[in-house]
């Protein structure tokens, strides 16, 4: 037993293991994907310069996309995104037609890791849980022009201090992490339905939207990755009176 000076039964203070995680930060460029495989920005898998193991949680910390007037929605009806599919249908997103609303957002999914559930396009009762990892909306944060027709004098700037928190947790934790398959879509392209991307060339409804610049509109996404270390930290415990700790149950 342990005593203070006045006689009393007390509870020492004592080290107490916590299991010590480390966040490295991940940069990712639109522009780092195999064209040969993924030929727009609007879908692809990118490889991670090392293997994370046990990851415990993913934020999305920034990311700097092109604005609206240099996207266009493609859906898998048309092909998949590659090199032959159609892009002759695909639709310009920044259009104020009245059958084609401009969104104030758009989505960010990430396979394997999304975290966020979804409700239905129409009140479908089919929901979609774990449907996406992030939201962006879609507010243009200005720039210099840079005097080019067509070229657009502004950028979507998303950071977590200004916009909604896009984190994921994992429990279990994830095993290993070598790579990321991204997708961005809007909200009526949900259950695997297309993809948006960004080009510049104007020219998306000729067919030539990806075939002629399939790099002149990139993307880039900064990560939080954040895993278990194989230690532990300790953290003292508060010096108690035996009598005021907790019974166990």
């Amino acid at each position: 037993m342990q005593f203070d000076n006045r006689g009393q039964i007390i509870s020492k203070s004592a080290p107490n293991p916590v299991l010590r995680t480390i966040k490295k930060v991940l940069h990712v460029d639109s522009a780092d994907r195999d064209t040969l495989l993924y030929y727009t920005n609007g879908e692809f898998v990118v490889y991670l310069p090392r293997t994370y193991e046990k990851v415990v949680s993913i934020r999305l910390m920034s990311a700097e996309f092109n604005t609206l007037d240099l996207a266009y929605a493609h859906y898998y009806t048309n092909g998949g995104n590659v090199p032959g599919a159609v892009y002759s249908n695909d639709n310009h997103i920044h259009s104020t037609s009245a059958s084609n609303s401009i969104p104030n957002y758009f989505l960010i999914e990430i396979d394997g890791l999304n975290k966020v559930d979804e409700a239905a396009v129409g009140a479908n009762r089919s929901q979609y849980p774990d449907s996406f990892f992030a939201k962006i909306a879609t507010g243009v944060t200005q720039k210099l022009s840079t005097g080019a027709t067509g070229i657009s004098t502004g950028f979507i700037e998303y950071n977590d201090h200004s916009g909604m928190e896009n984190i994921a947790k994992y429990y279990p934790p994830i095993a290993k992490l070598d790579r990321l398959r991204i997708r961005t879509r809007l909200h009526a392209q949900q259950g695997s339905q297309g993809f948006i991307y960004w080009t510049l060339d104007s020219a998306a409804g000729t067919g030539t939207a990806a075939n002629s610049n399939v790099n002149g509109a990139n993307y880039c996404l900064t990560f939080e990755i954040e895993y278990l270390d194989n230690g532990f930290d300790n953290f003292s415990s508060m010096q108690t009176f035996l009598r005021d700790r907790p019974e166990s149950s």
